[in-house]
């Protein structure tokens, strides 16, 4: 009778190109791969047993130098056949050694050997770019590959003041809704909206946490439907405030955050607001726990989570950890619900910010339909209104103007039925 063979979970590794396998046979003890989704870097943690002071002597590593990590999840689905997780391409960052047992710990960042992406702090203003032209830039600056995946975003201006390049570009994805990681040798970012609409990886249900190992928090405090923020139309102009939500501000169940910041054009406004709704939301609901190892189960996935009542659903995987070593083999998740996300498209026809600013009482425009509200001012009550032809009968500039709706429109036939305060750039 043949017995199959059991699972197992191996880890090996390259040093500046050369297969340490043989090297480590007799020394390794563990390895810790953190797998991010976005926000910070993928990390390697190797310890070692150095009982014959070796890795103190000879062996002693040099930092900076480039480590290759694989993961290989040996007869996993079935005898024979076996899955590899590709770690990626780490920088030697940090060494220490410790007595009592005799320790060697290893700890490798997915970052470029030139330490200055993390560490220089840089002051630079840009202008006229986009987030993928800054990503660009800084790529090239410490030869890193470029992959961009998702739509761009111009902005006018900014400011990096005092701020190392890595935690700049981190921060702009940050403030317009992308995502970025640094991940073997190249710089990627991607929208996090397409990826939460994948397929999932895998199903998870209760039993595949280890030992009912689980917790799972649900919270309204920071969940939000839309955002009001202002923006400036010119340099010495007012600030004029503007709503992008999932639903009416006003109706039930609307709950709004009020962005303390101001945008430099409509559409600049309009990306931060969803990109802090969005991060804001994703906090709502969250699941973490040690699982059984799933290779399929890394950062970045969407998993469906079955057999926990409330709890159930489908959830993005925000840091998966997988430690291998002699005791076996841990994996640790930390997941969020997928909410539904806002998004904002500049619409092609949308008139530029300089034609906007140039509208004047009495001009007929083509309302494109949506709210229009009792006054000028925040909180005002709204309603729905038809598409269609309006005249302009007051403007941001008409005595006590609250810059929430800085518009009125009155219908020019009964095509449209506006008559009322409305947004900027809900007409043209």
């Amino acid at each position: 009778m043949r017995v199959s063979r059991p699972r197992r979970v191996s880890a090996d590794f390259r040093f500046n190109g050369k297969n340490m396998k043989d090297e480590l046979k007799n020394y390794l003890t563990s390895v810790t791969y953190t797998d991010v989704a976005s926000g910070s870097s993928d990390q390697l943690d190797i310890s070692i047993q150095n009982i014959d002071m070796d890795w103190l002597n000879r062996k002693y590593p040099v930092k900076g130098d480039q480590v290759d990590g694989t993961i290989t999840f040996r007869d996993w689905e079935k005898e024979g056949k076996d899955k590899k997780i590709s770690c990626g391409i780490f920088v030697l960052d940090n060494i220490k050694y410790s007595g009592g047992p005799l320790i060697a710990q290893f700890g490798c960042l997915a970052i470029p050997a030139n330490g200055s992406f993390q560490t220089r702090e840089r002051t630079k203003t840009w202008k006229e770019v986009t987030v993928h032209g800054i990503a660009k830039e800084i790529a090239r600056k410490y030869g890193l590959q470029l992959k961009c995946y998702g739509p761009d975003v111009k902005i006018n201006s900014i400011e990096q003041s005092q701020k190392a390049d890595s935690a700049f570009l981190y921060d702009i994805c940050d403030t317009y809704g992308m995502s970025m990681k640094v991940y073997n040798n190249a710089i990627v970012i991607y929208d996090q909206t397409s990826l939460e609409k994948k397929r999932t990886a895998a199903e998870l249900d209760r039993e595949d946490f280890v030992d009912d190992n689980w917790e799972y928090e649900d919270s309204l405090v920071g969940i939000y439907t839309g955002a009001r923020i202002s923006y400036k139309s010119g340099n010495d102009s007012e600030e004029i405030s503007v709503y992008v939500g999932m639903k009416a501000e006003n109706e039930a169940g609307s709950r709004v955050l009020k962005i303390d910041e101001t945008a430099d054009s409509v559409s600049d406004a309009y990306h931060k607001a969803a990109a802090k709704v969005n991060r804001s939301n994703e906090s709502a609901t969250k699941l973490s726990g040690e699982i059984w190892a799933n290779p399929k189960i890394c950062a970045g996935a969407t998993v469906k989570v079955t057999g926990m009542g409330k709890a159930n659903g489908k959830y993005f995987v925000e840091r998966s950890t997988i430690e291998v070593s002699d005791s076996g083999t841990k994996h640790n998740v930390e997941m969020h619900r997928c909410q539904k996300r806002l998004s904002y498209t500049p619409k092609t026809a949308q008139a530029p910010a300089e034609t906007i600013r140039n509208y004047k009482t009495g001009d007929i425009v083509n309302f494109k339909g949506g709210m229009h509200y009792v006054s000028s001012h925040s909180g005002a009550k709204g309603s729905s209104a038809n598409a269609g032809p309006a005249k302009i009968t007051l403007g941001p500039d008409s005595a006590g103007n609250g810059k929430a709706h800085p518009w009125h429109l009155v219908h020019t036939d009964n095509t449209s039925n506006v008559y009322g305060w409305v947004d900027e750039g809900s007409f043209n």
